[in-house]
């Protein structure tokens, strides 16, 4: 029978591999507030990070979603996610993939026109 390949000759294979939503805010300075997974693939970790933005990191976690707190839980609670990073991490030794990464925001809504009489 034939041996599936390790992580060091395939590293792309998506079986080697977890996907964490990590989530912060920019508010007060910047903080990373959580981490949620691990997920099996990069979409599934993006669907949760999207979700989580204008939500509180708390509210997530209410809401049954595995996760970790990187922060102090009073933040955790009132503070609002407006970024987050997808890792992608070795499934036992937890190292992230520094060649992959993806990030997001809530995006600011400039003012486009200025109308006036």
């Amino acid at each position: 029978m034939a041996e599936e390949p390790g992580v060091t000759h395939n590293p792309d294979n998506p079986s080697h591999w977890h996907y964490y939503a990590v989530v912060g805010t920019t508010i007060g300075g910047g903080h990373t507030l959580a981490e949620f997974g691990p997920h099996p693939t990069a979409l599934s970790a993006l669907q949760v990070a999207v979700h989580a933005v204008n939500h509180t990191a708390y509210s997530m976690f209410e809401q049954g979603i595995v996760g970790h707190m990187l922060a102090d839980a009073a933040m955790v609670e009132r503070l609002p996610v407006t970024n987050f990073t997808v890792e992608r991490q070795h499934p036992v030794t937890r190292a992230p993939d520094a060649a992959w990464s993806l990030s997001g925001g809530r995006r600011a809504w400039g003012v486009a026109a200025h109308l006036t009489a």
